[in-house]
């Protein structure tokens, strides 16, 4: 299966870094953007800037039949603690 990371942040928070090859959609648009593009079978990641925010999302897909959804606790701050490979225009690690 092909794995897809989204990111349920602002547009400058998304700008200054991020997963590498993560998708930024709007909370608002998640479902429909999801549906109109990756099969019910896809794996998904879920991250943003609050734990909350990132299980509201994942609930979300659930609902919307994605089965296969991971949520990253901690955000971006514990991917890059654990090394996981960044990108964007960090200022400062």
């Amino acid at each position: 299966m092909n794995r897809f990371k989204t990111i349920i942040r602002s547009r400058d928070a998304f700008n200054t870094g991020r997963i590498t090859g993560a998708v930024s959609i709007p909370a608002d648009e998640l479902v429909a953007r999801v549906s109109a593009s990756l099969e019910s079978d896809r794996d998904i990641y879920i991250y943003s800037d609050t734990d909350e925010q990132t299980a509201e999302a994942a609930a979300k897909l659930r609902e919307a039949g994605y089965q296969n959804v991971a949520e990253l606790l901690g955000g971006l701050a514990a991917w890059r603690a654990a090394n996981g490979a960044v990108e964007g225009l960090f200022t400062a690690a």
